[in-house]
């Protein structure tokens, strides 16, 4: 028998240990950190963090708040309207362009200090603004176009820099995966209607609240007791995701799909309502520029350096579609400029970027917000006589 508990025991741990590093890598699909290490104050930094408007996660306007972990110690500020930003007016008193920048962590700049965000770099590069309404808290597409159409689209401005991150943004809405994760945190949803539209809808017991925290109540079943106090959760539910099939697809073998990789791994409903709430971005900033920017994981990176090719993905497709479409629609693929010793670009303990990758996406965006110059004009408009004969 004591052999037995002894077993048991190194069993729950090595799971538990495993699980954490595949979570805090990102190569699970789920990501979840439980409830009793979400609440840990002097880890979370989630103390400025709301969940009581219809896109889901905010922040407290006017709120600080300081997050530290092994590798970085930040600290984040909100101002009026709630935003990772210094104090900002909903209308323009002068020429200067203005951009609104949507997106999930990556765009909010979770884990480095603003002076270090993409946002930052890009007013000081370019001599504009850029009004930060970026938000973590599992905020993908429909996230951002109910945040852009609720709050951010009431100021004033000429452009929107979309932040599209694969690695989670097509999970971050299905409801399926989250229906027994935290129930009553008020978060959008989409379904997919007779139309072949996605409509949007709130789970049952959702309920709006002051501060961010799983309003759950005390777990019932082994699974809420998983879900509620261990990492090893995020391994069972990525198991039992891949086991239904749901990420097989072109033939491949399940064990391939073992590490997630947003650029390759999502199922095609994840990646239509993704493109649809995009697309719905692009219709609400009407005449606007809009920059997508799609940003790859180090879990992507390594398959797209290992020859995989996500040409044939339904979101890449779509998304290069929308571009030859709409003449006010750029797509920059940031997985094409990423330099060979890319994990150098992450943080150490974490998945997001370090101020090396802010850097990076900074002067990739920026090439592509400057104006063109006469010599490059020149040379278009050569290449564009030549094709005409």
């Amino acid at each position: 028998m004591k052999n037995v508990l002894l077993l048991l025991l190194s069993t729950i741990v090595s799971l538990e240990a495993i699980s954490f590093v595949g979570s805090q890598t990102g190569l699970l699909l789920f990501h979840d950190t439980p409830e009793f290490y979400w609440r840990h104050p002097a880890r979370s930094g989630n103390a400025w963090r709301t969940q009581r408007d219809p896109w889901g996660a905010w922040h407290k306007p006017n709120a600080t708040e300081r997050h530290t972990s092994r590798c970085f110690d930040v600290v984040y500020q909100s101002n009026s309207f709630g935003a990772r930003d210094s104090e900002f007016s909903r209308d323009k008193a002068d020429q200067r362009l203005r951009y609104i920048l949507l997106g999930d962590s990556f765009a909010e700049g979770y884990g480095v200090q603003v002076e270090h965000t993409t946002q930052h770099h890009l007013e000081k590069m370019l001599g504009i603004d850029i009004y930060n309404f970026g938000v973590a808290g599992f905020a993908g597409p429909l996230n951002h176009y109910l945040l852009y159409k609720s709050l951010a689209g009431a100021f004033q401005h000429d452009g929107v820099i979309l932040y599209f991150l694969p690695a989670n943004d097509f999970t971050d809405s299905d409801y399926e995966l989250w229906k027994d994760f935290a129930p009553s945190w008020l978060r959008p949803y989409y379904r997919k209607g007779e139309s072949g539209e996605f409509e949007i809808f709130y789970s049952p017991v959702a309920k709006p609240a002051d501060d961010y925290e799983f309003k759950t109540t005390a777990p019932t079943s082994i699974n809420g007791l998983l879900t509620k106090y261990t990492w090893t959760s995020n391994l069972l539910r990525t198991i039992k995701f891949l086991a239904e099939d749901r990420l097989l697809h072109r033939n491949r073998l399940v064990v391939q799909e073992l590490s997630y990789s947003g650029y390759f791994s999502a199922t095609i409903e994840q990646q239509e309502a993704a493109v649809y709430f995009i697309e719905k971005i692009v219709r609400e900033a009407r005449h606007r520029r809009v920059i997508i920017v799609i940003i790859p994981d180090q879990s992507d990176m390594k398959r797209i350096r290992a020859g995989e090719s996500y040409a044939t993905q339904h979101w890449h497709q779509k998304l290069a579609s929308l571009g030859g479409r709409h003449a006010n629609v750029d797509i920059i693929d940031l997985a094409e400029h990423m330099p060979s010793d890319y994990d150098r670009l992450f943080l150490s303990c974490d998945h997001h970027w370090n101020e090396a990758g802010h850097l990076l996406a900074a002067n990739v965006i920026a090439d592509r917000l400057r104006p063109p110059r006469a010599s490059d004009e020149n040379a278009n408009s050569n290449a564009r006589r030549n094709t005409m004969r």
